[in-house]
């Protein structure tokens, strides 16, 4: 019944602008300046033409059905019956909006479907692209960390392999000198005579142990050595050559030079012992994790030689260098306890010893050294490790030139993070 009720509006409008015709009704005057009128507005202005049948009259006659609509028509001509045919219209007209009200959430609901559908096809499709590449990662990782697993393997082998030969190669060079030294101190050989003196006796004349026949020419011997010492040179070049180029893959320090070091040739003397060979790891073990170190310690026979103040500046660098070696003691003296293995501690200078508590030498399964005046423990740590008669020896130290030095003499090498950690102290306190 809007029609109705704007008609009457309009009408109501061109009264109050004609001074001399007749004045609209006081009820509509207050909605006369309104562009769209609001509901409060339209139940008012029914209001008035319900009680003002003459001025509804008017605004019959200011309209036509056609323009108004059938039911506003009703309203405002109110023929017999009028009441029971608007009240069926308005009826219609209620389940015709509430229909039209029903698809036009039904195309809303339709919309957000076909939208919320369309997203969840795009994140499905998203999850199942990030599952194939999280598959191709985490194959790609697993391919990445087999292949660092052989390279560190080859590369632990080749470091050891690299060990035994300085070893090796030390030891001929020791022969030969010797050979050398024995050949220029002794006359030349006589063939064997037609008087039956064998070769060898003016030798043993000259010196040579009474007895000793030679059955062969040192000479030769000699230089067999010398090409056996050339070949195990190239060897060891070949091997240091290898460890510069698995370095970067390993994220260690490069070598420098173009060959691994050489101790020099020792004096003349009694013939060397076998060089001591470090203690195998169990396959799959790193030498430089913590599971390389509980194993040695746990290896039976062991020595432990531990560079001391590199360990404790390392671990507890706020104490004093008192506290700091009771401290690194008494750890010992609980792994010695609990792994077998035997430790000596070796401390820089002599002087120190009189601060140490009076039992630091004589704990269980603990040994403790001060290096001479004037002698690093470094110095003392690698002649223990050269000492004969020893089991197998493993070296506590972050020192460089401790660590290649006990890898020549046979020794594994750990570092102080990795022992402390196998003793239990490691450094996250």
């Amino acid at each position: 019944m809007r029609s109705a009720v704007e008609a009457a509006v309009a009408l109501a409008r061109l009264q109050a602008d004609d001074d001399s015709g007749t004045p609209p009704p006081r009820g509509l005057r207050p909605f006369l300046r309104f562009t769209r009128l609001p509901d409060r507005a339209v139940t008012a202005v029914r209001k008035v033409l319900d009680e003002d049948e003459g001025f509804r009259d008017q605004v019959r006659r200011s309209t036509s059905e056609d323009r108004v609509g059938r039911a506003s028509w009703l309203f405002l001509d109110r023929p017999e019956g009028w009441e029971n045919e608007l009240e069926a219209l308005i009826a219609v007209a209620s389940q015709e909006a509430g229909e039209a009200s029903q698809r036009q959430a039904e195309s809303v609901i339709s919309k957000r479907l076909a939208v919320a559908h369309a997203a969840r096809r795009r994140a499905e499709e998203a999850a199942a692209r990030l599952g194939a590449e999280l598959v191709e990662t985490k194959e790609l990782v697993a391919s990445e960390r087999r292949a660092r697993r052989r390279i560190e393997t080859d590369a632990g082998r080749s470091r050891r392999r690299s060990n035994d030969l300085e070893a090796e190669v030390a030891e001929l060079r020791s022969l030969v000198a010797r050979l050398q030294e024995t050949l220029e101190g002794a006359p030349e050989a006589e063939p064997r005579g037609g008087d039956g003196v064998e070769v060898g006796a003016p030798a043993a004349e000259a010196g040579s142990p009474a007895g000793v026949e030679l059955d062969f020419d040192p000479r030769a011997l000699v230089a067999t050595y010398g090409a056996v010492l050339q070949a195990a040179d190239g060897i060891s070049v070949a091997l240091a050559d290898l460890g510069r180029e698995l370095a970067p893959l390993l994220d260690v320090e490069e070598q420098t030079g173009s060959a691994l070091p050489v101790p020099p040739s020792p004096p003349p003397g009694p013939a060397p012992a076998r060089p001591r060979q470090p203690a195998a790891l169990p396959p799959a073990i790193l030498d430089d994790s913590v599971e390389a170190a509980e194993h040695l310690l746990r290896t039976e026979g062991v020595v432990v030689l531990v560079d001391g103040y590199n360990l404790t500046k390392l671990a507890r660098p706020e104490m004093t260098l008192a506290e700091q070696r009771r401290w690194l003691v008494d750890a010992a003296m609980e792994t010695a306890t609990r792994t077998g293995a035997r430790f000596e501690v070796v401390f820089d200078g002599a002087d120190d010893q009189g601060s140490a508590p009076p039992d630091l030498a004589r704990r269980a399964g603990v040994q403790v050294r001060f290096s001479p005046a004037g002698v690093d423990a470094d110095d003392v740590v690698l002649e223990r490790a050269r000492a004969p008669g020893q089991g197998p020896v493993v070296v506590a130290s972050d020192d460089r030139r401790v660590r290649d030095g006990a890898r020549r003499l046979g020794a594994n090498v750990v570092g102080a993070a990795q022992l402390l950690a196998a003793m239990k102290r490691p450094l996250n306190r």
